[in-house]
């Protein structure tokens, strides 16, 4: 991306491009994002942000029904659905360890000060909210 015209690829003909920061930067651009942006892009729009907002809000509240089930102490707001999101904050003690343990099943969530953030988003399901469950309960024993 160094390169004034980042898209030729040929090697014998190499000019730096002036602006500082742009120097720095090596690699040519990511051609598989470019072209599988527009087909995400018609994906998201076909599926329907209102499709996908029910969908994420359902998950989240079939994760935080879980997790009060399982006495875990969620500290998401549960009483305004208003205020629910497609985020829940869980409290765990030592959250680094939390985070380490679930990436070794391969479930991603986020280290936050008082404890885990969990993200649903539509592409997730129920069998991933189960997994997680089992797996947050295997570092509570």
């Amino acid at each position: 991306m160094s390169n004034e015209q980042p898209f030729e690829m040929g090697n014998r003909d190499f000019h730096v491009r002036n602006d500082a920061a742009a120097r720095a930067e090596w690699g040519c651009p990511h051609f598989a994002g470019i072209f599988a942006l527009g087909a995400g892009v018609d994906y998201l729009l076909k599926t329907g942000a209102q499709n996908i907002e029910r969908r994420v809000l359902a998950l989240n509240r079939y994760l935080t029904e879980r997790l009060v089930s399982e006495n875990w102490q969620v500290l998401s707001p549960l009483r305004d659905e208003n205020s629910r999101s497609g985020e829940t904050l869980l409290a765990v003690e030592r959250p680094k360890r939390v985070v380490a343990h679930l990436a070794r099943r391969n479930i991603t969530v986020s280290e936050k000060p008082q404890g885990i953030r969990i993200s649903t988003h539509f592409f997730n399901n129920e069998a991933d909210i189960e997994r997680l469950i089992a797996a947050l309960n295997e570092i509570r024993v």
